[in-house]
Order: structure tokens, then sequence, then C-alpha cells
């Protein structure tokens, strides 16, 4: 009886074999398992019995088959949806959005359970603008993985953008509850839920949101900015500026925050001080006009009056402030 079954061996422990090595997948391991019990009977098994398990032992080596068969197409169809997600990513940084969004729906067309590529889709809508649909791609990823840090971000500063404020605030509450290893993720999701707030115009928790934010990551230069605004909308531009400080500590090229920095200091009575960040900003762009106007103001205070009429009138180039750095024009020539 050894040499019948011997004979069925030859013909398929190999098979068997080669399968183990590539098995992934539990139902694959059991039956591989129920094979090696059922070889062992087999193998002790008189004529008759040895006939009636025989059937058994075929249809395990289709079933076998089959899935890994059924595996292998798996893998090629991932395979190929892994290649359209690269290529969607070098579209997206190459800024070729719509070119992203087609790569990134081929993708999903080959897998549909991969939340990273509805993610990377909500980017690319929502640089298009899409953002219905750019909302629903974040959605969907963060319902393939609820823990999923980046998406759930993404969702809320969407719906924080989109002036849905109470959902924006609920996702961002869903983020920052998630343990994640990386601090500066957390720190994103902490400034989005401030941000919201701050749209709220609920300074007071968005301070605390965004105090949580550099907590999490220090070197968070915007959340450190989004902090200074946030006191400065509740006038106290001391801490403001110790805010917008460590903003341009951790971003000095950013002619924004140093604009912001020199407001907190001109409205702190620091006006020597306020004209340092306002040329720094004014060296980063020229055509900041914020800037101009800021350096205006500290000149004006510091009585240096040519100073700050040339100042306010770089500032009028912009439309915004063409009226009000008019007026401090004329108020220094005491034309009223």
């Amino acid at each position: 009886m050894r040499c019948i079954f011997t004979f069925i061996s030859l013909l398929t422990i190999a098979g068997m074999i080669a399968i183990a090595s590539f098995a992934q997948t539990p139902e694959i391991e059991a039956k591989l398992k129920e094979k090696e019990d059922l070889k062992k009977q087999m193998e002790e098994a008189g004529p008759e019995e040895y006939q009636k398990l025989l059937p058994r032992w075929e249809t395990l080596n289709e079933e076998i088959a089959n899935l890994m068969n059924a595996l292998q197409a798996d893998k090629e169809t991932k395979a190929k949806a892994i290649a359209k997600f690269n290529d969607g990513n070098d579209a997206i940084r190459a800024r070729r959005y719509l070119d992203a969004v087609n790569l990134f729906k081929e993708s999903i067309k080959l897998n549909s359970l991969e939340p990273k590529t509805y993610y990377m889709l909500g980017l690319a809508l929502q640089r298009l603008k899409e953002y219905d649909e750019a909302l629903e791609a974040y959605t969907k990823a963060t319902q393939l993985d609820s823990k999923y840090l980046k998406a759930l971000t993404a969702r809320g500063l969407l719906l924080s953008k989109m002036q849905r404020l109470d959902e924006a605030i609920e996702a961002f509450r869903q983020a920052a509850a998630i343990e994640d290893d990386d601090p500066k993720d957390k720190s994103d999701a902490f400034n989005g839920l401030g941000l919201a707030y701050y749209r709220q115009k609920n300074y007071e928790r968005a301070i605390n949101a965004y105090q949580q934010a550099v907590l999490m990551d220090s070197t968070n230069a915007e959340a450190h900015y989004n902090l200074g605004k946030a006191y400065m909308s509740i006038s106290d531009p001391a801490s403001a500026t110790e805010a917008f400080q460590k903003a341009v500590k951790y971003e000095s090229k950013d002619d924004k925050y140093q604009t912001s920095l020199a407001e907190a200091f001109n409205k702190a009575g620091k006006y020597a001080e306020a004209v340092q960040a306002a040329l720094a900003a004014t060296l980063l762009n020229a055509n900041y006009a914020p800037a101009w106007f800021e350096l205006g103001w500290a000149y004006e205070q510091l009585k240096k009056s040519e100073d700050a009429i040339n100042a306010y009138q770089k500032a009028m180039n912009d439309s915004k402030y063409r009226q009000a750095a008019e007026y401090q024009i004329k108020l220094i020539k005491g034309e009223f």
C-alpha cells in the first residue's frame, strides 16, 4: 500500500512543499495542515480505508491550487495598484493634480481596501478645489482605518475650511484621542482643532488646543503662529510676541510670521523691535504691504517721520492698505 501512496506523493508532495513556501493566508495554512494530517492517515491506512480517504486528498489538492491561484492573482493585482499609487504620488509632486486623481482612482479599482490611496486621492481632489469629493475620499480612508491620524486631520481641516466647524471639531477630537508614535502628527491634529475653535471665535479653547500642539511638537512653527494670533485676538500682545518669536525661530523665512511679530511688538509698545521684525519681513517679500504698514507705524511712533512716510507709501501699493496708509501719511504731514 505504501508504494501506491508513494506514486501519488511523487506527483503532489513537491507541489505541496512549493505551495507551503508561499502560504500567506490562514485558510491556505489550515488546508496545508489538513493535508499533512491526511497524508499520515493514508500512510497508515489499509486498502479499503485508503480508498475512502483518497477523494478528500484529491479535493484538498484542488482547493489548495485554487486558493494559491487566487492569491497569486491578488498579488499581481495589488502590485499593479501599488504602481498606480506611486505614479499618483509622482503626479502630485509634479502638481499634475488631475493626473494624480485619475491614477489614484485606477489604483482603487485594483485595490479598494487601501486607506492611503483614498487619503492621497483626497489631497489631489482638494488641490483641484473639488471639496465634496475630497471629503468623501478622506471619509472613506477613515472608515477603512479608524486610527488613520493623517486622514482624520485632513478631513477635519477640510471640514473647517468648508465652515462645517462642529464636524471639524469632532474629527480633530477623534484624531487627538489616537495614540500615535509620531508626535508631529498629533501636533497637527491639535493645531487643526485650534483652528476650528478659532474660526468659531472660541479663543480660549483655541489657545488650549494650540498649546497642546506645541507641547506635542515644540518645533511646529504654524502652531506657534496660530497661538500668537489667538493671543492677539484676546488682546494679549505679550503672550502673542512670545508665540510669534517661536514661530520665527522655527521658520525664519516666512514673511507672514515676521510681520505678525512686528504687529505684536507694535501693540506692546516695543517699536524698535517692531522695526527689526518688519524689516526682516520686507527683505523676505518686498511687496508685502502688511509688513510695510507695520514698519511705517513703528517708525511713526519712534518719531522717524521720513522713514515712516516711505514705508507707508510702499504699503499703498496694495489697495487694501492704501486708504489707511494715506491717512497716516497725512497725519504725519499735519494735513488734517
